[in-house]
């Protein structure tokens, strides 16, 4: 019982819930809960502490919360309601927790616990479940020159790059893990957890779904508030005409196996990089993207010094972007990337999870070899053994390329 009487205790000190006063009156009606309980219900502080309890059919649940300092905390049990009066036991122990409930059904739970004290458990019913409605990608644009991604993966990893607006400008990329109950999710970035809450808005304008994101963190002793507006990009790419500048290129979650691998005067190790080295070697090989037409793509790069185009054609459906590399010879593969520009075309995004990196290495690696000739574009079993060269070497990689608008004509 001193297990459960201190987690109580705990959860009004860390989540800020409130207490009322011995003899302070609440209004409740007699009947049974039971089934107007089941769902997922939630609770944020304002120093961003909060908490997610997930009650089912059977009466059983499960709460997962962040406490101070960032930390994650889970428990699980049975509720049991019978009229007003509701039992709590948790997971391990015997002896129940008795109180009263206060519901207002499809809006707000109140648990009432009658100890020394009047201990009050506020939640808030989540009317819909963004566990699946949050997956895809998600990009931010703050009406200036600033443009952020999020990718939400089905397996609870989020990719986060963007390049913010500032008087210098500066990338940011990292990977994270996430986990959302109902319009909670539970993010977590390093060793420490926070909370957002989700406004989801299906068509929510003219260019499709919305995602609103809200936080709220403790900054010395007070509480800020951020909000985001996240668009699932449906719109249609504006190509056509444009020319874009290598600006830099990010990576995250980059594993690989520990070797060697030589190319356009570059060592790739994919087991000891840390990102710098392909930003490094795309400024000094890559210079521009440009779009002679919407269902052309045409990249320059410099081999030993020469300039060295290649062109193919595209296919775009919606922020999917196919580069048809095999058009241009059976030796080729195609290459799927994920394409972000801002309001203005100022910007652009190229977004490449590990199997399109893999095939955009290597092809560009076929393409140099085929000119040196070091390969034979009908050795087939030769041009195989570079894409599995290059796939035996990279196990994961996120990668991110920036450009920005050039200045000059095409």
């Amino acid at each position: 019982m001193k297990k459960i009487k201190f987690l109580m205790f705990a959860l009004v000190a860390v989540l800020g819930f409130t207490a009322c006063d011995k003899d302070c009156d609440h209004d409740f009606i007699e009947y049974d809960y039971s089934e107007a309980l089941v769902g997922i219900w939630t609770y944020i502080a304002e120093n961003g502490q909060a908490e997610a309890m997930v009650i089912n059919p059977d009466g059983s649940f499960a709460i997962t919360g962040i406490m101070q300092g960032g930390h994650l905390y889970e428990e699980k049990g049975t509720i049991e309601v019978e009229n007003n009066k509701v039992s709590l036991v948790f997971e391990g122990d015997t002896e129940a927790i008795e109180g009263r409930l206060e519901l207002v059904a499809g809006k707000s739970m109140s648990i009432v616990i009658n100890e020394q004290y009047d201990i009050r458990l506020d939640y808030d019913y989540c009317k819909e479940d963004l566990s699946e409605e949050i997956v895809g990608m998600w990009v931010c644009n703050d009406g200036v020159a600033g443009m952020s991604i999020q990718t939400y993966q089905e397996n609870g990893k989020c990719i986060f790059t963007g390049f913010a607006s500032s008087a210098n400008g500066y990338m940011t990329n990292f990977e994270s893990t996430y986990e959302v109950f109902g319009d909670m999710m539970f993010q977590k970035t390093g060793d420490r957890y926070f909370a957002t809450s989700l406004t989801y808005s299906p068509n929510g304008n003219a260019l499709g779904d919305i995602l609103t994101t809200t936080s709220t963190i403790l900054v010395n002793g007070k509480s800020v508030t951020s909000s985001y507006s996240f668009l699932r990009v449906k719109q249609s790419l504006d190509f056509t005409g444009n020319k874009y500048d290598y600006r830099a290129t990010y990576v995250t979650n980059v594993k690989g196996e520990d070797k060697d691998i030589p190319f356009l005067n570059t060592l790739f190790n994919f087991a000891k990089m840390d990102g710098s080295i392909i930003d490094k070697f795309l400024k000094s090989t890559l210079f521009a993207v440009e779009f002679p037409d919407a269902n052309t793509l045409k990249y320059s790069f410099l081999v030993n010094g020469q300039t060295t185009p290649m062109t193919a054609p595209i296919e775009v459906e919606g922020n999917k972007m196919t580069i048809k590399m095999s058009a241009n010879g059976a030796a080729y593969q195609d290459v799927v990337v994920y394409t972000f520009q801002d309001q203005d075309n100022t910007q652009m995004h190229l977004y490449m999870p590990t199997s399109s990196f893999e095939k955009f290495f290597a092809n560009t690696s076929v393409y140099v070899m085929l000119g040196n000739g070091q390969l034979d574009a009908n050795d087939t079993e030769a041009i195989a053994g570079v894409y599995k060269t290059v796939a035996d070497a990279v196990e994961s990689i996120n990668l991110s390329i920036v450009m920005t608008k050039s200045t000059k004509a095409i």
